[in-house]
């Protein structure tokens, strides 16, 4: 029983030299390659063109379309087929047109050494192989990159829609009640932010707001703080349709805790909310984590406000307390997401709170000064979303 042999390749032969045919064909369907014998160069030019070999053997001289024209032909279409040229002794001119044209070698006749001609036909196989496989490769790279650009346009356009949402939900950045001034900045450190402010009038001369961080950011932490803001307002109008109606940072926390845990969204937030009342002089407030502590400038005098309630959507049956403090005539309160720590060049944490505390104790009240302060202005991309918001009242 004989073992077929594997085939090494696909040649197409094309000469006219009954002797150089014969022999070529045995040696190389020996060494186990498929050849193919065509004697008219035109008939061989639209063999290869619906076969396309992996090596074409050709003679410069041939009748009709002459060696050169065809191997002119083959690589101006294919730039994979490997194309051996053979021709007689002293023909240097045709030796040195036809590597210009792309031959991969050039063999003299006559042949003595078939083992040379072996060598040449392996190696071409090869090299198609390897080109085949390098333009499969750089095909199937193509696909994929367009599938990437495809599912970042996707991306993008999911990613401004959010966008669109969470603005449409932030509330102005700058509003005046009365001689009540309220003005924030978010800079989001991705396409969306995970820090969110709102603020809103309670009652004739009461007005709340808060100012949430995330935790994490991006797409992800910018739709809890839409979810945020859904169940901020819906929690505050209960509140005020109660018997008694008040408003109270802490039970906004708390209620906002209770839903927030059923859902396990893998994600918390750290909050200060407050309540000023004009009337009363007071500020009412409740902090669930938040940091860097804000800071209430009073005439002057700048007090950290610091909050010991534990972040929201962690624990279970957490409690908050609202702490009241009284307000000047000339206040300003000023809060910022950790986000700001972040960009700020001083060394550790504790040399951080140090600068802005100086910043508020010189009188740094305003949201453009403190945007300045701490270079945000030239703030492009944030290792973490920032958020500024500033309550203040000038007599």
């Amino acid at each position: 029983m004989t073992t077929k042999k594997k085939n090494k390749g696909s040649v197409l032969l094309v000469d006219q030299e009954p002797a150089v045919i014969q022999k070529v064909r045995c040696w190389l369907a020996d060494a186990g390659y498929s050849v193919e014998v065509i004697t008219d160069s035109g008939v061989a030019l639209g063999w290869w063109r619906d076969n396309r070999p992996e090596v074409v053997i050709c003679d410069v001289c041939l009748d009709g379309i002459d060696g050169l024209a065809f191997l002119n032909a083959i690589t101006t279409e294919d730039k994979e087929t490997q194309v051996i040229m053979i021709s007689s002794e002293g023909d240097r001119e045709s030796i040195v047109q036809a590597l210009r044209l792309g031959a991969a070698d050039f063999l003299i006749k006559p042949i003595d050494d078939y083992t040379v001609l072996e060598h040449a036909v392996s190696r071409g196989v090869a090299d198609y192989r390897l080109i085949a496989e390098n333009r499969a490769y750089r095909e199937q790279l193509e696909e994929k990159n367009a599938k990437l650009k495809e599912s970042l346009r996707l991306l993008k356009e999911d990613q401004e829609a959010g966008r669109t949402v969470q603005l449409k939900l932030l509330p102005p950045e700058k509003r005046q009640y009365e001689n009540l001034n309220i003005d924030y900045r978010i800079i989001p450190s991705l396409y969306l932010s995970g820090d969110f402010i709102d603020y809103f009038r309670v009652s004739e001369n009461q007005y709340g707001f808060y100012l949430a961080d995330v935790s994490g950011h991006g797409a992800s932490s910018a739709f809890v703080t839409i979810l945020l803001k859904t169940m901020a307002n819906r929690i505050r109008r209960r509140l005020m349709r109660s018997v008694k109606p008040s408003f109270s940072p802490a039970s906004v926390l708390m209620s906002s805790n209770e839903e927030l845990i059923p859902l396990a969204l893998g994600k918390h937030l750290a909050i200060f909310c407050g309540m000023v009342d004009l009337d009363k002089n007071e500020l009412t407030y409740c902090s669930a984590a938040h940091f860097p502590p804000p800071l209430l400038i009073n005439d002057g005098v700048v007090q950290a406000i610091d909050g010991k309630g534990l972040p929201l959507g962690i624990f279970e049956g957490v409690s908050y307390t609202d702490t009241t403090v009284p307000l000047s005539n000339d206040f300003s309160l000023i809060m910022l997401s950790d986000g700001v720590l972040e960009v700020m060049p001083q060394g550790s944490v504790a040399e951080k709170e140090t600068f802005l505390m100086e910043m508020a104790q010189k009188g740094h009240h305003n949201i453009d000064q403190v945007m300045d302060l701490l270079s945000l202005h030239d703030v492009s991309e944030a290792p973490d979303d920032i958020a500024l918001l500033i309550v203040s009242r000038q007599s």
